[in-house]
Order: C-alpha cells, then structure tokens, then sequence
C-alpha cells in the first residue's frame, strides 16, 4: 500500500503542476513540478525520502528515453551525425576531464577520482527540460535538433565515465587502455544490442499484423514492455540499457513504415498512451527532484554545512565551465550549424541550452551508500552539487533566453484554419454528391463531414458570455420582483425561480471554490429559514431599488410613485414601529406628489384654449 500511495501522490503533484501551469504558463512547467514535490515533502510518507537510482532508471528513464527515441527525425540524425557524436562522446569526455580538474582545485578534500565522477554526473543533457523552459519561444530548429540529438547519447558517456572514476575509487587502480576498452564495449554494445532487439520485436509486431492479431490489447502492452525488455537485456550482459533503448525507439521510427499497417485505431490510441505516459513520467522527474531537496540538505554532515561556499562555488565553476566549453565547441566549428551569419548567436544559444535533468539526478542517486564496509564520503555533498546545477541550468536558460530569442507565433491563426477545413469539407462533400452510391451510406457521410465544420470552431469569450447571463439574471430578477408586487405570482414561487436562474448562471462560471461556496449557502439557507428569508429580502430591496432609481431619471414619475407605494406597504408587519412611521411619512409625501401631478394637467389645456385664438385674430 505505501508504494501505491507514493505513485498516486506523485500523480496528483504532477496533476495539480500542470493545472496550475494552464492557468499561469509564464512561469515554465518544471518550476512548478519543483514546487510540488518540495510541498510533498512535507507529507508523512516522503520524510526521510530517497529515490532508488536502479527503479528510476528502469521505470523512467527506459521508457523516455525510448520514446525519444522512435520520436526522432532518423534524416536529420544521419545528416548530422559527426556533430552528434562530437558533442555526445568528444565534448563530453572534455568536459568530464575539465570539470574534474577544475572541481579538485576548488575542492582539493575531494579525491580526484570523485571530482571526475562528479563531472560525469552534471555532464548529460536533457532534451526535455529545454523544451519545458524553451516552451513559449521560438529556438532555431538547428540548434534544438542539435540539443535533442545530443542528449539520446551524451547520457551513455556520462554513466561509463562515472562507473569507471568510481572504480578507480574503491579499487585504487585505474588503466587508461581498460578504461578506454570498458568505454567502447558497453556503449557500441548498448548500440549492438538495441538495433538487435529493436529489430526482433518490430518484425514480430509485423507477424502480429498478418496474423491479424494486431488488436489494441495485443499491441499496447507489447509496445509499453519494449523499453522495459530491452534495457534489462541490455543491463544483464553488462552494457549500456539507456543506448539500447535509444537505439530500440530509432528502430522503430526507422521501421514506422511496416508498423502502418496496423490499424488505425490501434495507432491512434498507442500514439496517445505514449504521449501520456512520458507526459507523466516527465513530471515525476521533476517532483522527484522537488522531494528530494529536503532530505538530501538534512543528510549534510556538518563539516560539509561548514564547507557550503566551498559547495556552491564547485557548483558555480561546473556550471559556467560547462557553458563556455560549449560555446567554444560551436565557434570552433566542431558542431555543424547550419547558418554561419549567426554562429554567435546559435553558439550562445547552445552554451545556455545544455539543461541538466533526470539522467543528472538519477546518476547523483546511483551512489553508492556503503564502499569497502564504510559510508561513501562525500556523497551527500555530490548530490548538493548536482542538484545546485540542475536548478542553475534551469533558471537562467529561463531568464536569458527570452531576450535573445522572439515569442512563439503560430504559422497560422484560428480563424485561417477554419476557413480552409470549411472549403476541406466542402470540396469532400461536392465530390461525395457526384457517386453514385446505393447502399443509402452516403447522407451519414456526409452529415459527419458537415459536423467537422464546427469542430474546431472559436470559442466565444467565456467573461463577456457571464456578463450577459449576469445581466440577464438581474433582469429577470427584477421582473419577478415587479410580478411578486402586482399579485401576479405567490412569493414562494418567486423566490425559487430566482434560485434555479441563479443556479444556472452562477454554476457554469464559478470556480472549484466558488461552486462549494455556493453549495454551503443554499444548504444554509435551507437549514435556517429566517436567514434565508433576510437574504431574498434584502435582494429583493436590492432590485426594487435598482428599477425605481430607473424610473425617476427617465422621468416616470406616476410609476416611479406607484411602485415607491408598494414597495412601502410590502412586509408591514415586519418592521419596528419607528420604521412604520419613517414609512407613513413617504407615503405622505407620495401623495401629495400624485396630487400635484394630477392637478397640474387641467390648468395646461385653459392656458392652451387661451393663446389658441391668437394666430387667428392676427390672420
């Protein structure tokens, strides 16, 4: 039961950061999903909490990675592949040899095998977490595909780089050769064993379409398991799970072209489970990051409290190392982009883009808690680090990038694509008219043709439309109240349509929030009557008020007194003796009002019988 209720509280973090993200996206999502796990770890069942490197990477990690992987454009991989490489493999052992030299000089307690391991765990890239900051501009499609191409490979360099510095730390020894061996077997045997696998199972999902067994309940499941299959394959003989799942999802983008037999049904709902699934996961990355700050700055010792600037000046010195090392890469020509008119720009582009994520976190996790019978020095303070370079790599991307790059514009607006999908069904229709079809299918053709015209219609404006029902609702309000005053509709029967109209109106617009509110007061008013009857009075006065101040400056004096009469008279008995008497002295001014209203028309045709024989004596 815990581990359920861990996944579901993950679930409603990531929920309730997307919710928040609709309603206020300037702020990107992964800041959100921070927030959320750090407010999750005030739950009970996260004190204390520790994510486990192996899990992670097999129940998130696999099945992202994989995903990107069949996800990717294979052309634009081929066409650009020395400069994949030269970022993936080349940049990252620089950055890894760099940034461990440099870690030792600001941190000399730190043995140089953990400063190298430490450079190898911020080195990977994430894809993801730049198009989660990168949302709402518009980044060169050179330099993305560059930044998405370099993290399907750059995560292998950095976990072989982190197993061997931590092997030259337990063991002491370390041989450049063997290291260079051990690099080259499990990366080019991860690539190996994926297109191996990847190949196997899209040729059976091929023998599963001409078998016709190609059904959703087949299908789903059998892609959903792939990832999983083939990094623990992959795992088991001691190469690299994340290249074989990388290589897997290529595969299958590669092979996508046999794998479109498969009905449509079932490629529509395996399309949108996957976009779902890695919607999720992406956000249990980052509330796992989130949960895991707290814990982590408990776990300091004191003597690394003590060296906190000594920490962060680490984490400050590999965050902007790594940046000029990029920018270096692209102005030196080692990367290829396409426009040399903006290289400086592409190049900063780059250097400010090179965003850490889950690999990042999870190879911080993967270390060891207990070396030769005693605790992993230093480890805490290495996750401190890593986790200070992934927000840094966050935020000022975040801040930076807004300047240097235009907002994202839609090729097209709302209103030009309706058009065009109206002439679409339009033109369908015209043709479906000129078939000569028997079997009396074709009038339902076309009756779900012409509802497609109104499919992606525009939305009126929600706050204008509840400015008309408000509105409309006081109208209505009013003209119930003048009803109640004629006699012509019982009190009872007027207040209760009131409440249905306010229903309606109220309950299409309110929030979460203002709904429950609303709730609560109609259950009050139910459970104590008195109150309930004040409330509609007082509306009621509310109203009556409102239409009579309308009368008198519209100059409807005879009904603006009428209608003061009995309003005056309603609920005599209700009220203390000193407003009876406030009361019977409006009345007596009303009445000497209609007195003289009344009495000032016979003097108006005498005056007119006068100066009418005028004109015609001067005629």
């Amino acid at each position: 039961m815990t581990s359920f209720f861990t996944i579901l509280l993950l679930v409603v973090a990531a929920i309730a950061a997307n919710i928040i993200f609709a309603i206020y996206p300037k702020i990107p999502l992964a800041f959100y999903e921070i927030i959320a796990g750090v407010l999750l770890s005030l739950v009970p069942l996260f004190n204390d909490f520790h994510l486990e490197p192996e899990v992670f990477m097999l129940v998130i990690i696999a099945p992202l990675m994989f995903n990107d992987g069949q996800n990717t454009d294979t052309h634009g991989l081929r066409k650009n592949i020395k400069s994949t490489l030269s970022l993936a493999i080349v940049l990252a052992l620089a950055t890894i040899i760099v940034g461990g030299l440099l870690t030792h000089t600001f941190w000399q307690a730190l043995p140089l095998s953990l400063c190298f391991a430490l450079a190898a765990i911020v080195t990977p890239t994430d894809a993801v977490a730049v198009s989660s900051i990168t949302s709402g501009i518009e980044m060169p499609e050179n330099v993305m595909g560059a930044l998405e191409n370099e993290s399907l490979f750059n995560d292998a360099s950095g976990i072989v780089a982190m197993d061997l510095a931590l092997t030259a730390f337990t063991t002491g020894e370390f041989s450049l050769s063997k290291g260079f061996e051990h690099f080259c077997v499990v990366f080019f045997g991860g690539i190996a064993v994926g297109l191996i696998l990847g190949w196997l199972i899209v040729m059976i999902r091929v023998l599963f379409q001409r078998k016709t067994l190609d059904t959703i309940a087949v299908i789903l499941p059998f892609s959903l398991l792939t990832p999983f299959i083939v990094y623990m394959t992959a795992e088991h003989f001691g190469f690299s799970g994340i290249l074989a799942v990388v290589a897997a999802g290529i595969v299958h983008g590669i092979q996508g072209k046999q794998l479109r037999l498969t009905s449509t049904q079932t490629q529509v709902v395996t399309k949108t489970t996957w976009e779902t699934v890695t919607n999720l996961l992406n956000g249990f990355v980052f509330v796992l990051l989130g949960a895991s700050i707290p814990s982590v700055w408990n776990d300091l010792s004191t003597d690394e409290v003590h060296n906190l600037p000594t920490l962060l000046l680490t984490a400050f010195g590999l965050f902007l190392l790594m940046a000029l090392m990029r920018f270096l890469w692209c102005m030196f020509n080692l990367v290829s982009l396409s426009s040399q008119e903006t290289r400086i720009k592409d190049s900063v582009i780059m250097a400010l883009s090179g965003v850490h994520g889950t690999i990042t976190l999870s190879m911080a996790f993967s270390l060891p808690l207990v070396v030769a019978g005693k605790a992993f020095p230093f480890r805490t303070a290495i996750i401190l680090i890593a986790g200070i370079i992934i927000l840094l790599s966050m935020i000022v991307p975040t801040l930076v990038l807004p300047i240097l790059l235009p907002n994202k514009q839609a090729p097209y607006s709302a209103d030009e694509f309706n058009d065009q999908l109206v002439k679409m069904v339009n033109y369908a229709i015209d043709q479906l008219r000129n078939v000569n079809d028997k079997s009396g299918a074709l009038p339902g053709v076309i009756e779900v043709l012409n509802s497609q015209k109104n499919q992606y219609r525009k939305n009126a404006d929600s706050k204008l439309v509840h400015q008309l029902l408000v509105q409309t609702e006081d109208v209505e309000h009013a003209t119930v109240a003048d009803m109640i005053d004629k006699g012509e509709v019982k009190p009872q029967i007027g207040w209760q349509y009131n409440r249905a109209i306010m229903f309606q109106s109220q309950f299409a617009f309110l929030s979460p929030f203002g709904t429950i509110k609303m709730w609560v007061k109609m259950i009050g008013f139910r459970l104590f009557p008195k109150a309930a009857r004040k409330h509609y009075q007082k509306t009621m006065k509310v109203s009556q008020e409102t239409k009579a101040k309308w009368l008198k400056e519209h100059g409807e004096t005879k009904q603006y007194n009428e209608y003061q009469k009995r309003f005056l008279d309603r609920n005599a008995d209700d009220i203390t003796p000193a407003e009876k008497q406030k009361r019977k002295e409006q009345l007596a001014q009303l009445n000497d009002t209609d007195n003289e209203t009344t009495a000032k028309p016979k003097l108006l045709p005498a005056v007119k019988q006068k100066k009418r024989p005028a004109p015609r004596n001067n005629r």
